[in-house]
């Protein structure tokens, strides 16, 4: 019944409380005891809406177990709210059941109602919203990289992203259609539907133990585990100099992961192959913003700085690399070779013998190590 659209869960839950789902349906409630229930939803928020409908229900009907009496002619006596607070609260209910509903409805002021800690739906739905209101700074705040792009100045740069996308900025109108959490509970992806169109994917971790949006896909959530596949794919025609085809797929996938660090990255290789270094450049600072600890994208920004004179960016940028990956032995040979340009012997030394044990072979280090001997002589 749900299947292209067709019907959607809010549909779906007054169908299953009515009683009027086919039992052939996989959604099919199999229990109407609120207590009891049992029955598939693809987000929590449709389990919690399934719920409130459910206890609406149940408020109105005889209960076996208040002999037979109806809870809401019962809530209006305090005698009768008593019996029915005394009844759910020698339950230990999971939080996200919504008895502050029942609260509510009945007036039961005495009934124990956890506090619902927000969940990466919650999340989810209020990037959406911000998406939604162009409110971009709000919208960087909620992803997982935003401490980084308030240290560097680079704000503006993650949001021109987002907000030239032609999806992102055609936002009227969202629906939540599912969700799915990891088993380690410490990733999620939640899917919507975009003006009754499109299809969005939004990627979070939790981090310190509190949901970050780490990427998004515009397309449903099976091509989360497909991204991989798709680098591997392009990595395989750079390295046989198809440019042509990596062009069409890397134009393809881009559209679909749109905040994908290393889609960034393969332009940024294959515009360095097609000796349009302004464009290369462009893409790897893309590639740098996405994802701050990606070395190889970090590093070829930095490389691009080196060679075009901008010295500080350059240096900066290779001590953040050590900082991640010590032992990057091209980052450890540069910076040396920017250091001895500014007579910064010592470090320079130490850096390059660094760099020469832990590859002896490299020769432009052996030759920055030689340079740097006859100088310091």
């Amino acid at each position: 019944m749900r299947k292209g659209f067709d019907i959607c869960w809010e549909d779906c839950n007054v169908l299953r409380v009515d009683e009027k789902c086919p039992s052939e349906c996989e959604y099919h409630l199999k229990s109407s005891e609120i207590m009891q229930l049992k029955g598939k939803t693809d987000s929590q928020m449709e389990y919690v809406d399934l719920l409130k409908k459910q206890m609406a229900l149940w408020i109105n009907k005889p209960q076996k177990i208040f002999n037979d009496k109806i809870p809401a002619t019962m809530a209006e006596s305090n005698e009768g709210k008593k019996i029915i607070e005394e009844f759910l609260n020698q339950f230990n209910i999971n939080p996200i059941v919504p008895l502050y509903y029942l609260k509510e409805r009945l007036s039961l002021d005495n009934l124990k109602v956890n506090s619902t800690p927000k969940t990466y739906e919650d999340h989810a739905l209020e990037f959406m919203q911000y998406l939604y209101t162009n409110e971009w700074e709000k919208v960087a705040l909620i992803m997982s990289n935003n401490d980084y792009w308030k240290s560097h100045d680079l704000d503006d740069k993650f949001v021109n992203i987002i907000a030239t996308n032609k999806v992102i900025k055609k936002i009227n109108s969202f629906d939540m259609i599912s969700s799915a959490l990891t088993k380690e509970k410490n990733q999620a992806l939640v899917y919507f539907d975009i003006n009754y169109k499109y299809d969005l994917t939004i990627n979070l971790n939790l981090i310190n133990n509190i949901w970050k949006v780490q990427s998004l896909i515009i397309g449903i959530p099976e091509l989360f585990n497909s991204e991989s596949e798709a680098i591997q794919q392009i990595a395989i025609l750079l390295s046989k100099n198809e440019a042509t085809k990596a062009y069409e797929l890397l134009t393809k996938y881009s559209n679909i992961y749109i905040t994908s660090s290393d889609f960034e990255y393969y332009w940024g290789l294959y515009y360095t192959f097609s000796k349009n270094q302004k464009k290369a450049e462009h893409h790897f600072l893309q590639a740098m913003i996405l994802d701050p600890a990606f070395v190889e994208a970090k590093y070829n920004y930095a490389f691009i700085q080196h060679s075009n004179r901008n010295l500080v960016v350059a240096k900066n940028l290779y001590y953040e690399i050590l900082d991640e990956s010590p032992n990057e032995q091209k980052t450890l040979n540069n910076l040396a070779s920017l250091l001895i340009d500014e007579k910064n012997y010592k470090e320079a030394e130490n850096l390059l013998r660094k760099c020469i044990k832990s590859n002896p072979e490299f020769e432009v280090a052996q030759q920055n190590l030689e340079r740097l001997e006859k100088l310091m002589n």
